[in-house]
């Protein structure tokens, strides 16, 4: 079908943000050859059977930590066309949220003109992205990762064009050619997608600019991430929480739920994708958690905590990877949109492993729970290998799985250079001696509900907790704690291992779920660094840093419930879904 395309701005950028919530959607009308990009007031345009993509924004930053957004998609158009009206919309909605992010982390990475080693990065990944289109193009009518793999970049063009403000005339414009513009522009939004992939990147790369740069505000471009997540049996009951660790610069949190009734293949008489429908905590303008810590509509709760590479002879895998590589937020997401179990996600991930953003990953399949196998596999990453096992039969023994940024698997705790670290530094490098190994195998217990599990992640007492002392002075880091507010570390202080320094990095959120939620796709969210046993972390107490765009400066914030109304359970056709928040506790 050929469409011209006529767009009616009916609210300006800077307007669509002061309302609460914003709509926003893509019409096609079958009776007139147009395609209109309207915003809406009126829920009642929200029937029309000709709405190709439909968004809800909420900007709540100020008053809960988290904004929310809704996407949705109808089935009646061409994946292609959803994906990139998803996107165009996403990041339209979340402009002001969009830029403000982009502001605070990356802008100021590679300035023009681009030095020596922001070239080597834009080569790499332009070639990687050359790379991927290519096999997008080869392979979509006959394998699900690269269709996928092409739809996601549809989204990301789509977000792209919204972002540089460019609103396309005709339909028929958004070809093959128009997608192949991604390849030559790698240093723009997409670098925000790369948040987790970026760090191991620059590293495998070498570039050390970029590893030790800050923007003008003081905050890196590049900083390790960590996290705690924690699987957790009450009864005939089963908790799942993750904590993310990261600079506090990227809090700018999006709460999002994405609805794509996509094909599994480009083909006409192809099924739906079993993760049709996600929720996941994210940022604006990401494609992907990048947390990670998704729900998807096949009953699959997937997360994941980092795991370091210390065996830097690894990188080389990497470094040679442009040309036959998927980098990992992608294909966690493309791993999420197909998979059924937990064993078919672990296929999905590890084709085309980018050595990048290596993590142990866990996939809880809620449809297998209580059988001995199934309920729980993890699969960890590294350059040239994705190892995986089946652990269901350790939660139900144990009675909770932890996961803290350490290896399980035997080989990837050697082949990763961490069992050599810990002949070097000691227990911290240790799977089950570890601080947060022993802080939650002594504390599980007392999870018996949803404010007991919160308060065991958001958990960090790190002066006065024995396990949570080192050979440092002070003698305690609160780098040893669930959830970590490095920046209470002395900036003066004498630590043998950098990470439990001073730093603006920490836990900056937690997210919950039990078996009912999953089933509902909602969750338990709670945004900014802990505060249970600890001062509120306040942006005015950091000296000599500018507090980010568009933060608050006090991060007190109440948990929160999402509530995705009208879930479509087998509707092809898209339906309004807000996100409401209510007081949890």
């Amino acid at each position: 079908m050929y469409f011209t395309v006529v767009f009616t701005i009916v609210i300006s950028f800077i307007e669509i943000h002061t309302q609460h919530p914003s709509k926003a959607l893509i019409l096609a009308n079958s009776h007139k050859p147009y395609l209109y990009f309207d915003y809406v007031s009126d829920d009642n345009i929200l029937q029309n059977p000709h709405i190709i993509a439909m968004a809800v924004f909420k900007e709540e930053i100020n008053t809960t930590g988290w904004s929310s957004l809704t996407v949705s998609t109808s089935s009646d158009f061409p994946d292609y066309l959803q994906a990139y009206w998803a996107g165009f919309l996403e990041t339209n909605l979340t402009f002001s949220l969009t830029a403000s992010q982009w502001a605070n982390t990356v802008r100021d990475m590679c300035p023009l003109p681009l030095s020596k080693d922001c070239q080597a990065l834009r080569k790499y990944l332009s070639e990687n992205m050359a790379y991927m289109l290519n096999e997008a193009y080869k392979n979509d009518k006959h394998s699900s990762f690269w269709y996928h793999v092409a739809l996601q970049l549809w989204q990301l063009k789509g977000m792209s064009d919204a972002f540089d403000k460019r609103f396309i005339k005709r339909a028929d414009l958004l070809n093959r050619n128009y997608l192949d513009e991604l390849v030559d522009n790698v240093m723009g939004i997409y670098l925000l997608q790369l948040n987790g992939d970026l760090g191991d990147l620059v590293s495998a790369l070498s570039l050390p600019t970029l590893k030790e740069g800050c923007n003008q505000n003081g905050h890196p471009f590049i900083a390790s991430s960590s996290c705690s997540a924690l699987i957790k049996v009450v009864d005939s009951n089963v908790y799942l929480s993750h904590v993310t660790w990261s600079p506090y610069s990227i809090m700018l949190r999006v709460l999002k739920h994405y609805n794509f009734p996509w094909k599994i293949v480009n083909n006409t008489g192809s099924q739906k994708i079993p993760g049709f429908a996600i929720t996941f905590s994210s940022y604006p303008t990401y494609t992907s958690s990048v947390d990670d810590f998704y729900i998807t509509s096949a009953n699959l709760t997937i997360t994941e905590t980092t795991n370091n590479v210390y065996n830097k002879t690894l990188w080389e895998i990497v470094r040679n990877g442009s040309k036959n590589a998927v980098l990992t937020f992608m294909r966690g997401m493309v791993a999420s949109r197909l998979a059924k179990t937990g064993e078919e996600w672990i296929t999905y991930f590890k084709y085309n492993n980018s050595g990048t953003y290596n993590n142990q990953w866990m996939i809880f399949d809620a449809k297998q729970w209580p059988k001995n196998k199934g309920s729980l596999l993890i699969a960890e990453q590294l350059p040239g290998i994705v190892s995986s096992l089946d652990v269901t039969k350790i939660l139900k023994i144990n009675g909770y799985w932890a996961s803290y940024n350490l290896p399980f698997i035997g080989d990837i705790y050697t082949l990763s250079g961490t069992e050599e670290m810990a002949k070097m530094f000691g227990d911290w490098y240790v799977h089950n001696k570890t601080a947060r190994a022993k802080i939650f195998r002594r504390d599980h217990h007392k999870v018996v509900d949803f404010p007991s599990m919160l308060s065991l992640m958001r958990y960090n007492d790190f002066m006065n907790d024995p396990l949570s002392t080192c050979p440092c002075k002070p003698p305690y880091t609160s780098n040893s704690a669930i959830s970590a507010r490095d920046e209470l570390n002395d900036p003066k202080g004498q630590y043998p291992i950098p990470s439990w320094s001073y730093r603006l990095h920490g836990g900056t959120d937690a997210k919950i779920v039990d078996l009912s939620m999953i089933n509902q796709l909602n969750m338990i969210a709670i945004s900014g660094p802990t505060y249970d046993d600890l001062p509120p972390f306040r942006w005015s107490l950091i000296k000599d840093v500018k507090k980010p765009l568009m933060h608050p400066d006090k991060w007190q914030f109440p948990p929160v419930i999402t509530d995705f109304i009208d879930y479509p359970k087998a509707n092809s056709n898209i339906s309004a879904r807000f996100l409401s928040f209510e007081s949890l506790f």
